[in-house]
Order: C-alpha cells, then structure tokens, then sequence
C-alpha cells in the first residue's frame, strides 16, 4: 500500500504539472504566429525574431531556429527545423511514460499486495484453523482493499497518459504544419 501511495503522489503531481505545461498558449500561440507570418510576409525578419524573443513558447523557439537560419537552402532548413522539433517534443512528452509505468505498475503492486494477503489469510487458517469465519473474512477483505488501491491509482493514471499522449500528437501535427508554412513564407512560396 505504501508504494501506491508514492505512485499516486507522483500521478497527481505529473497531471496537474502535465495540465499546466501542455496548454495551446504556451505550444502554439495562435495570435503571435498569425503576428510572425504577417511581419514574414511583409519582409520584416527584425519584428517576427522580436515576436520570438518575447514569447518563450515551443513553436516561437522553432520559428526563431527558422529565422535565424533563412539564408541556408530550403531542405537544409527544413532538416534543422525536424531536429529542432523532435527535440521540443521531448519536452513535451516528459513524464509521459512514468505516468505510463504507473499506469502498468499499480494494479501489479495491487495484485501482490491481495496475494501476500490471502498468504497470511492461509496462515491464521493454519494455525486456527477454519473455524471463524469473521477472522477470514476480515482478512480477505483486507487483502482485496490493495488491488482496489492499485486500480484507483492505475485508471485515472491511464486516462491521464492517454489523454496526454493525443493532446502531444495534435501539438506536433500543428508544429509541423506551421513550421512548413513558415518555411514557405521565409522562401518566398506563399500560398
């Protein structure tokens, strides 16, 4: 029991940090990339690096890389910006898979804590035999009480990791679609 109290203390600490830290306004603000390809489109590089240096996002640290680097060929351009990315979707995927590990664990650690249970269930019987029935149920019961802990931990542990793990594909089909954008625009391939 004592190990899915850790495992739920860290669960709610990575969901609520996990809530906080993947919010569309801090990944892809949409007004300040809608400021960037209008300084682009009107040429002017020094507002949207600007734009950049004002707001610390993922994306804005993506388009800075692509500003900083407009000079090079358009494939070289759009290399760096996948290496760029892959590394901001790290960041955006950290603490996933322990959540992911909880998820798995805890209904484990709940199992083992219901089988060294009914161990010691089998033991009282051994030594007092079958006789009171109150006694075994008392000890059953207390042995279930930790696979119900390791699912009460494990279900929300799951919906979270889920919920998590799509909200992060979305960002990275959105990074990547105004990432390519953005590379038409500093090439001059408006559409």
């Amino acid at each position: 029991m004592y190990l899915l109290i850790i495992a739920s203390i860290v669960e709610i600490a990575i969901i609520l940090e996990r809530s906080w830290s993947l919010r569309a306004s801090l990944i892809l603000p949409d007004t300040v990339i809608t400021a960037m390809e209008e300084a682009i489109k009107r040429g002017d590089s020094e507002q949207a690096m600007q734009l950049c240096g004002e707001h610390n996002t993922t994306m804005t640290r993506i388009l800075w890389l692509a500003l900083q680097n407009r000079g090079i060929k358009r494939a070289a351009l759009k290399e760096l910006l996948e290496e760029s990315g892959r590394q901001e979707v790290f960041y955006l995927e950290r603490y996933l898979g322990v959540l992911g590990i909880i998820a798995s664990m805890a209904p484990l650690l709940g199992l083992l804590g219901t089988v060294i249970g009914m161990i010691e269930v089998f033991q009282v019987i051994s030594v007092h035999g079958v006789g009171k029935a109150d006694v075994l149920a008392g000890g059953i019961s207390k042995a279930l009480n930790t696979t119900a802990a390791g699912l009460v931990v494990a279900i929300p542990a799951l919906i979270a990791y889920r919920m998590f793990e799509s909200r992060v594909n979305g960002f990275v089909v959105e990074i990547e679609r105004h990432a390519v954008r953005f590379v038409d625009l500093l090439k001059g391939d408006q559409h």
